[in-house]
């Protein structure tokens, strides 16, 4: 799941250090060169399950079956060491062409210079992917000193799913029902929670790490860090009003801390067992829901103060091409495919995981379930991307979330929490 990957990355990212991406090699490091039949082989690298290896692998083929001119190797990465892979294989002769860049790590490539880019690449008029098929928010986000060094695989942006038949069964009004009345805001969901912890049922599932944090603390209208990246907004009225919202909650148990689940429990087998209401999180989780025994629906996360500050956040990660290949257009002929609309099409048919980036493909978000699945896809604009001061402050993001996690478990309170997340931030920010 594009969650846990992203999980993993934060835990990894924090043990390595510019010091191993040093002197990543000259030109003649990289591991292009001819395959069999004559073509350029490119090394594309990616982790992920064996599941998301087999759907990587038919885009690959795919490539590979419609050039006349490249061979595309598939590296598959299993298992939680994918970052520390990527960043050894980019110091020898093996490394990689282009490969997945795991949010938390990016930061670290670009700052490290070894990143192509793309840019020049997107401005051309003949190729597959251009700058107008990227969203706005994405491609700022992978733009590091005027240069455009990643572009997106697909996307995930966040929503509420929520189990629709247990709600009508126990005669609580449903996310959409509030949505319809304009009223879909942070009193909502807390009512909504309430009435399920008092019906003996699990009411909201938080999850403790960026995305459900900052969609609590912020909204669309403020930005967490500041554009130099020397401050933040953790400071601000409403950082501290959502912070204690989430404690408050967590206190009333309307909301579960899923890191306070028994062994074998997590917010998808609560959801899926019929004892937990809503949950929040990607399209990850639609592949697996279609078998349910009950009928759940989405909605999108709600607001604080007024619908058009709503803020739902986005994992997605970018495609990156090693700035050392010895071919790079026909690494980008490789990329413009995979990340373009073929490629996307290809790796999501069916009911897929993610949401696509490019026009076109609404259709394999809207078939099948949920029946509101149009609030993914109205996500996609508005969504937080992973923050590019934490990206570029490898180490931050853990450190935040082990704050937050003190208070969900009732080591210290909110105030406590955002006053020790102020000083790790500023310190973070700060150093020189």
């Amino acid at each position: 799941m594009v969650r846990k990957r992203i999980l993993a990355s934060l835990l990894t990212v924090g043990m390595i250090t510019v010091s191993a991406l040093s002197g990543c090699g000259s030109s003649d490091d990289s591991g292009s060169s001819e395959s069999k039949d004559g073509k350029t082989l490119v090394r594309f690298m990616v982790g992920g399950s064996a599941g998301e290896l087999a759907q990587y692998q038919k885009a690959v083929d795919a490539f590979n079956e419609q050039s006349d001119n490249t061979q595309v190797k598939l590296i598959g990465v299993p298992g939680d060491n994918y970052n520390e892979k990527v960043l050894t294989q980019l110091k020898s002769k093996e490394a990689p062409d282009c490969f997945y860049s795991e949010e938390a790590s990016y930061g670290e490539l670009n700052n490290s210079d070894v990143l192509l880019d793309l840019t020049e690449y997107l401005d051309d008029s003949a190729s597959l992917l251009k700058k107008s098929d990227v969203p706005e928010n994405l491609l700022e986000s992978y733009t590091f000193n005027d240069k455009i060094t990643g572009v997106p695989v697909d996307c995930n942006p966040m929503v509420i799913y929520y189990n629709a038949e247990l709600l009508k069964e126990l005669k609580i009004k449903t996310p959409q029902e509030y949505y319809e009345e304009g009223k879909w805001n942070f009193e909502a969901l807390q009512e909504v929670s309430e009435k399920l912890r008092d019906a003996s049922k699990v009411g909201f599932v938080y999850e403790n790490y960026w995305c459900p944090l900052y969609s609590m603390m912020f909204s669309s209208d403020e930005d967490i860090y500041s554009d130099d990246m020397k401050s933040s907004g953790f400071d601000s009225d409403r950082a501290k009003s959502g912070l204690e919202y989430l404690e408050n909650n967590i206190k009333s148990k309307a909301f579960t801390f899923a890191g306070s689940l028994t062994s074998g429990e997590s917010a998808d087998t609560l959801f899926v067992s019929g004892q937990a209401g809503m949950l929040y999180a990607g399209r990850w989780f639609v592949a697996d829901f279609t078998d349910l025994d009950f009928t759940y629906d989405v909605a999108p996360f709600p607001y604080y103060d007024d619908p058009s500050q709503q803020m739902p956040a986005m994992p997605a990660t970018p495609m990156v091409i090693n700035k050392n290949t010895k071919n790079p257009e026909a690494v980008w002929e490789f990329v413009s495919y995979y990340c373009g609309k073929d490629g996307q099409k290809i790796r999501m048919e069916g009911q897929g995981n993610a949401v696509p980036t490019v026009d076109g493909l609404s259709d394999i978000v809207l078939t099948g379930t949920p029946e509101h699945a149009q609030y993914f896809l109205d996500a996609v604009d508005p969504a937080l991307v992973y923050p590019k001061a934490e990206a570029t402050h490898p180490g931050l993001t853990d450190s935040i979330m082990e704050e937050a996690e003190k208070m969900l478990v009732g080591e210290q309170d909110s105030v406590q929490t955002l006053q020790n997340m102020n000083a790790v931030i500023d310190e973070a920010l700060n150093e020189q």
